[in-house]
């Protein structure tokens, strides 16, 4: 038969409402923690994320550098127009803004043939493809010259503009030049 002990203090268990072992019960409002914390990493993340790629694209300067020129800026007519002069002396630049090879060397040699110097130079090397050309020039007194070229290669727009100034050191004179960008627009005459 068996031995019936006297009652003690670890007959009477309290109640606890215990899962398991030694689990107490989760208490109350605990998910909402969990779903605020996982809701705020998620804004930070899609924020630096954001911040990241406008910064890849050059939208934003993170560091306070020079702004690098944008291939596909549409030239704007100046507002005084100068008559187009035709600049033995000018120094000029062509290049191809588009995956046509060649499209450089036509634009080059219309440019010639309207009396500008043979001494062009040109670049086929194009990384976006640009959709409307252009004459740049740095400085007002290149502003006929530009008017001439642009005239040569069928009438496109002109702009004032240092974008694609060759870079100096300080107290240097800087070099001027007429950059022309042909783009997916301009059509070589035949």
């Amino acid at each position: 038969m068996a031995e019936s002990f006297p009652p003690d203090r670890f007959d009477e268990v309290p109640d606890l409402k215990r899962v398991g072992a030694h689990r107490a019960p989760a208490p109350k409002g605990r998910g909402w923690i969990a779903f605020l914390v996982a809701v705020v990493a998620t804004l930070i993340l899609v924020g630096i994320g954001t911040l990241a790629l406008f910064g890849l694209n050059d939208r934003i300067d993170f560091f306070g550098g020079s702004a690098s020129p944008s291939a596909t800026a549409t030239p704007t007519p100046t507002p005084t127009e100068a008559a187009p002069v035709v600049d033995p002396a000018a120094s000029i630049l062509v290049l191809n803004g588009t995956p046509t090879s060649g499209l450089a060397a036509a634009g080059a040699a219309a440019i010639t043939a309207a009396g500008f110097p043979q001494q062009i130079s040109t670049s086929d090397a194009a990384t976006d493809n640009v959709a409307a050309s252009g004459v740049y020039y740095q400085d007002a007194s290149q502003e006929g010259a530009a008017r001439a070229i642009a005239a040569a290669l069928g009438g496109i727009p002109i702009q004032l503009t240092d974008q694609y100034a060759i870079p100096v050191e300080e107290g240097e004179t800087p070099i001027l030049r007429i950059v022309v960008v042909l783009g997916a627009d301009y059509q070589p005459a035949a």
